[in-house]
């Protein structure tokens, strides 16, 4: 039964993906033939490869026992990724993270990290902005390659923007994160070959915020893990969780529970609740949400988009 249900999830998954990529204007082929492949793909069939006029994307699934499967895909994900508009993404159907330290290599531990984010407060509260930025992204940069040396690759020896894009292909990366690592990369490369960046209190702040995720430290990352381990299988369920958390009133699979000065959130397929001390903390919750799953749209639309896709099918 385990290993028929291993097999029902992947391909779950791989229908969901494969609507995703259609309702985006690719098209679509799941398990190609050798012939729909472009050449230096010889050998290797994707479970997917979606193709647009600005974008081709290669997509294997996998489930969370599949981890040490990752570095056999270490080299082919570099080799797509540094192809034009070509890239490589590996899907977790019920993934989490793992701790990111690592024993024997000599990086940052966690009181490391905890002096380091003393260390840039102080430059913080004495407006030396740039000083605690590049300190900041040094933090970043243990941080990644603790992560991904994790994996037992060869990436832990790569640039910086190398390592980000394969923990992004290999889901060890969120798109928040992804997205804006890419961004505070190109401030670092100004900033240290001379060129003009404007840093300031703010940019600081948030390079802060993306260490204490990395990291775990903070309350993001927890709803992060929470949503992974959720491992929603389609728009309705998404769209549940998000009118759950916006309404606070019960929704599908989800529960809202208020207790004394707590809101705590429940699905019924979780053992697992999160905890929210405030109104704020849940509005931050939607609103994350969102950004993972709908297509930088706004939730309305969105769920509209997927029913009238749904109605085309």
């Amino acid at each position: 039964m385990e290993y028929k249900n291993y097999f029902k999830n992947i391909e779950r998954k791989i229908r969901e993906i494969a609507k995703e990529y259609e309702n985006k204007g690719f098209e679509v082929i799941i398990e190609p033939q050798p012939n729909q492949l472009p050449t230096f793909l010889k050998g290797f069939q994707p479970d997917i490869i979606a193709k647009s006029a600005d974008e081709n994307v290669l997509v294997e699934v996998k489930t969370r026992k599949d981890r040490a499967e990752l570095q056999k895909f270490e080299s082919l994900a570099q080799e797509v990724n540094k192809r034009e508009n070509w890239r490589f993404e590996v899907v977790f159907t019920n993934p989490r993270e793992k701790q990111f330290y690592t024993e024997g290599y000599q990086t940052l531990n966690e009181n490391d990290i905890t002096n380091r984010i003393t260390e840039i407060n102080k430059l913080i509260g004495i407006n030396s902005y740039e000083a605690a930025f590049l300190l900041s992204w040094a933090t970043i940069e243990a941080i990644l390659r603790q992560k991904i040396n994790e994996e037992r690759t060869e990436t832990i020896k790569k640039p910086t923007l190398a390592i980000i894009k394969t923990m992004f292909s290999l889901g060890l990366l969120n798109q928040h994160d992804f997205k804006r690592l890419q961004e505070v990369n190109s401030y670092r490369n100004n900033l240290i070959h001379g060129f003009q960046q404007p840093i300031n209190k703010s940019l600081v702040q948030e390079i802060l915020q993306l260490i204490n995720n990395l990291s775990g430290r903070n309350k993001e990352y927890e709803l992060i893990e929470w949503l992974n381990n959720a491992d929603l299988e389609n728009y309705e369920e998404i769209y549940s969780l998000y009118r759950t958390v916006k309404d606070k009133q019960n929704y599908g699979l989800f529960e809202i529970i208020k207790r004394s000065d707590k809101i705590i959130l429940k699905a019924n397929n979780l053992d697992e609740t999160i905890e929210f001390n405030n109104d704020d903390e849940l509005r931050k919750f939607g609103d994350l949400i969102v950004e993972e799953y709908m297509d930088d749209m706004d939730a309305e639309g969105w769920y509209a988009f997927k029913k009238e896709m749904e109605k085309d099918d």
